[in-house]
């Protein structure tokens, strides 16, 4: 949108022209937010939009620059060289990556603004619980804004062994299910983070359980191996669906927010000190 503000004395209007472009693979479909000139006088304003496509090969991210020309001229003139010109200081970054079912996903993202996953223990419950506490209890802060943003990793499934499964010093034992119905071991930093895969033995092991005064509560899970606070991650003792939820979740978010490898994400539970004690 572009106003005249205030004309001041024999000039009365004004005629705008815009353009608009991209670099890098990126293209400008529709590169005149407006038709033409649009003469403008004191008080109006020209409005419009344009269009952008860039369709990057698949596993590949493309970062481009929008730029804007602008055009101003005394009615019945005829612009040549644009008047203004100046960039997004914003990068726009493009990327395609093929879905779970085998299907292209394209979309794009200003990558200098880090997204949020907000998982309220209302909705994740034992899962939510876990990450909040380790949040909140132990030094590394992962995914606060007090903290550091955790960022994505693609190996996921080699990091989550060394936690939760096999190549763990200390194995994951599921509380029966009068303790935890469905027990699942549920990692925090997330396997699938550059933060994540540390060794399951070296973690704070713990069980969140919902009471019978509406509060949720947090144990630990092994006497033997007592919570420090000291710990590099944490290890909880989560309800399989609940576990599962929070995939999903972190999924849509991989997707809607076109997280590449690498890229950081800040991680808040919102409730957490409404729902423990």
């Amino acid at each position: 949108m572009v106003e005249a503000t205030q004309y001041t004395q024999q000039v009365k209007s004004l005629n705008i022209a815009a353009t608009m472009s991209c670099t890098s693979t990126c293209k400008a479909t529709d590169e005149h937010p407006w038709d033409g000139n649009w003469t403008l006088t004191d008080g109006q304003t020209a409005f419009g939009s344009v269009a952008y496509s860039d369709v990057p090969s698949v596993g590949v991210a493309d970062s481009s620059t929008v730029k804007y020309n602008l055009y101003i001229t005394q009615p019945g003139t005829i612009p040549t060289l644009p008047n203004v010109n100046w960039s997004n200081p914003r990068a726009v970054r493009c990327d395609s990556a093929l879905t779970g079912g085998g299907n292209t996903s394209t979309g794009c993202v200003l990558p200098s603004i880090t997204p949020r996953l907000e998982l309220p223990v209302s909705q994740y419950g034992a899962a939510a619980v876990t990450y909040g506490w380790a949040q909140w209890n132990l030094p590394n802060k992962w995914g606060l804004y007090s903290g550091s943003p955790m960022t994505r990793a693609l190996d996921g499934d080699a990091r989550r062994k060394f936690t939760c499964e096999e190549k763990s010093s200390v194995p994951f034992v599921a509380k029966p299910d009068d303790v935890v119905l469905k027990d699942s071991c549920d990692e925090f930093p997330f396997a699938s983070t550059e933060q994540g895969g540390t060794d399951g033995g070296k973690c704070a092991e713990i069980v969140p359980l919902f009471e019978g005064d509406g509060q949720w509560r947090v144990y630990e899970a092994d006497p033997s191996r007592p919570v420090t606070g000291t710990e590099p991650c944490a290890r909880g003792h989560v309800n399989l669906d609940q576990n599962k939820l929070v995939g999903t979740a972190y999924s849509n978010l991989i997707q809607n927010m076109r997280l590449i490898e690498k890229d950081p994400f800040y991680l808040t539970v919102p409730d957490y000190f409404d729902a423990v004690e």
